[in-house]
């Protein structure tokens, strides 16, 4: 299997941005507990998010659907052009999309994005849908299938993370939320850490420029499959009182962090043993940033030293939870800080609804 260098890494954020305690302190205050406040302003370990909304002007009480002020599309579009600012359209032979929005499943985010970039009639084109925050190994994997094959061009990876219209949909549709009704309340907290975010990255075999470098031996992937493991997470679309189709979704919260430790565990036990002259060189572990209790759950079962993961904890207080696109943030952000020495290696840990992935990579 091949090196992949990863050239380039560029974030466009949704410019509504907004702190947890202006979020239930105001915005939301006459919707929730009190208890319900003080739990989001101590113990998710987020102090910022990012929306595709103007807050301001949602009417939290009125449950028609409201569209996003900001596009997916436009994101992707935006942050895409950044990374192929030094490059030539044509330099892309494969582009993947992995993203998590119901409104575009059909068609594919692919369709608009190969005419809007400017990009060459015969390119491969892949979409991941539903595999959420677990998903970047994945594109890892596949652009190292497609540089294995002798196929020509680099990778272009887009990562959207754009739940917000899911989530404040469904929060629309309750009158007082307090965690009493776990349902309820983890739509609601789904919502609140949640940044609306597009992540680019251009993958090549070979680039003496390239800002980090993963050699794919290094990548390992767990599954859950367990009998009932897929009941830890659904998602479906309802009808509600007024048959009108609405979001919703059910989460065990507990079973999913104890199953994502587990096999974020196996997977870093398997590099531990499989790379110990690499394992040790690990000075930087970025785990996926799905807030505070997760994120010390898995690092704990994982024996990961605190200050070795310091920097997911502050990425993640300063922007929230960036799903499938917190693996590219923590590389990104290791080079922007400085984080590593010059014979160092970083660690990525993620998790999600299928499984979990962990793979080392060099500056």
């Amino acid at each position: 299997m091949p090196i992949i260098n990863i050239s380039n890494i560029s974030f466009s954020f949704a410019k509504y941005s907004y702190t947890i305690d202006e979020i239930v302190d105001d915005i939301l205050r006459e919707k929730l507990d009190p208890d319900v406040r003080e739990f989001c302003k101590e113990k998710l370990g987020i102090n910022r998010i990012y929306k595709s909304y103007d807050l301001s002007n949602v009417e939290f009480n009125d449950s028609k659907y409201l569209a996003p002020d900001i596009k997916l599309n436009d994101l992707y579009a935006e942050c895409a052009k950044k990374v192929l600012k030094s490059r030539q359209p044509d330099d892309i032979g494969l582009l993947t999309v992995i993203n998590d929005n119901q409104q575009y499943l059909d068609p594919s985010p692919t369709v608009e994005l190969g005419i809007r970039l400017g990009l060459k009639k015969d390119i491969r084109a892949q979409n991941f849908q539903g595999m959420a925050c677990s998903s970047f190994s994945e594109a890892l994997l596949n652009s190292a299938g497609h540089f294995s094959l002798g196929l020509e061009g680099n990778a272009l990876v887009l990562i959207g993370t754009y739940y917000t219209n899911w989530f404040l949909d469904r929060i629309k549709q309750i009158d007082h939320i307090s965690m009493a009704n776990r349902d309820d309340f983890n739509n609601f907290i789904y919502f609140l850490i949640f940044s609306d975010v597009a992540a680019a990255a251009l993958l090549s075999q070979a680039d003496n420029q390239a800002m980090a470098q993963i050699d794919t031996k290094h990548i390992c992937s767990r599954k859950d499959t367990t009998p009932d493991g897929f009941r830890k997470a659904t998602v479906k679309l309802v009808q509600d009182k007024k048959f009108r189709m609405i979001f919703d979704m059910s989460v065990n919260s507990k079973i999913l962090r104890e199953c994502s430790a587990e096999l974020s565990l196996e997977n870093v036990l398997y590099l531990k043993e499989k790379f110990p002259s690499d394992y040790e060189k690990v000075k930087f572990w970025g785990l996926h940033s799905a807030g505070k209790i997760f994120v010390d759950y898995i690092r704990e079962r994982c024996s990961i030293d605190p200050l070795k993961s310091k920097l997911t904890y502050d990425v993640m207080s300063e922007t929230g939870n960036t799903g499938a696109a917190s693996s590219l943030q923590m590389i990104l952000e290791s080079a922007n800080r400085k984080i590593l020495g010059q014979e160092d290696l970083g660690g990525i840990i993620d998790y999600g609804w299928e499984g979990a992935n962990a793979f080392i990579y060099n500056l």
